[in-house]
């Protein structure tokens, strides 16, 4: 007897544009991280496309009609994402994992790693490991890691679930301030109401659709 499928995302639409800050909400279970997911190449959807306004190969394609290989490049370069569960490497320095990144694409540059640490209010904790450093630390670490390479698209999944209220509305105002001053598009998901209206836009996704 074979597993029963299981319909998670249905008749999603989606257009974000450029420079936008966008929220989406939900409970758990609605289908949000798989969408983040998908958008941001990390998931192969069963149907419909993605596509990402880019510059030459990229330019104007559907996300999951790219080669492999420049899947990973433009997962790497043209997009940051920061995790619900920061996905830091524990035996790395905060300065290392900001710069794993930029590392994989061939481009490493300590001097720029440092500034994004420093700007994230963590210059003078950077040769700390993970387990050094709180949940609020890990996760602006994390934040920085995701600028390395200067993506044009944030994904950010439930990025203050792990903190307390004082430390995620720190956390989430770094986050939205240094997406304003560098005019990037974010997308954030969340299930905080207080949280999602911080941004220029906020989509509800119930039972894997879109309803406001």
């Amino acid at each position: 007897m074979g597993a029963a499928r299981v319909e998670v995302l249905r008749g999603v639409d989606l257009e974000v544009a450029r420079s936008e800050l966008l929220f989406l909400r939900g409970a758990s279970g609605a289908g949000k991280t798989t969408l983040l997911y998908i958008l941001a190449g990390l998931e192969r959807p069963d149907s419909g496309e993605v596509f990402m306004k880019g510059e030459g190969e990229c330019a104007e394609r559907s996300l999951y009609d790219l080669k492999r290989r420049h899947q990973a490049q433009l997962r790497n370069v043209q997009v940051g994402y920061v995790f619900q569960h920061y996905c830091l490497l524990p035996d790395l320095s905060a300065l290392e994992n900001v710069c794993l990144p930029a590392m994989i694409a061939g481009c490493c540059q300590r001097q720029h790693a440092t500034a994004l640490l420093e700007r994230v209010g963590l210059g003078d904790r950077r040769h700390h490991r993970p387990t050094e450093l709180s949940g609020g630390e890990q996760q602006r670490v994390a934040i920085a890691r995701s600028l390395v390479n200067d993506p044009e698209i944030l994904f950010a999944d439930e990025p203050t679930g792990n903190l307390d209220s004082v430390t995620g509305s720190g956390v989430m105002g770094t986050l939205l301030e240094i997406a304003r001053e560098t005019k990037k598009t974010l997308i954030v998901v969340t299930h905080d109401s207080t949280l999602a209206a911080l941004g220029d836009r906020q989509l509800e996704l119930t039972d894997g659709r879109i309803v406001g």
